[in-house]
């Protein structure tokens, strides 16, 4: 999805089919730079969330980076 445009043009990544309710959500982009000159930039998708009756906190973590080429 767009930062500037977040409502059109977005694809789903993950799609639950459990049916079981959740709390608690928080979604994080977090961004930072490798390699010797810098130049490398990562950029991934962190979802945290509490599903309710079996009492479980799940964190996933997507690779959102673009890929040169």
């Amino acid at each position: 999805m767009s930062e500037t445009d977040p409502i059109n043009n977005f694809k789903f990544l993950t799609k639950y089919k459990n049916k079981l309710d959740i709390g608690d959500c928080k979604l994080f982009v977090m961004r930072s730079q490798i390699g010797k000159d810098k130049k490398t930039q990562l950029k991934e998708l962190v979802i945290s969330y509490k599903t309710i009756y079996i009492n479980t906190y799940n964190i996933v973590i997507m690779d959102i980076s673009k890929s040169s080429g």
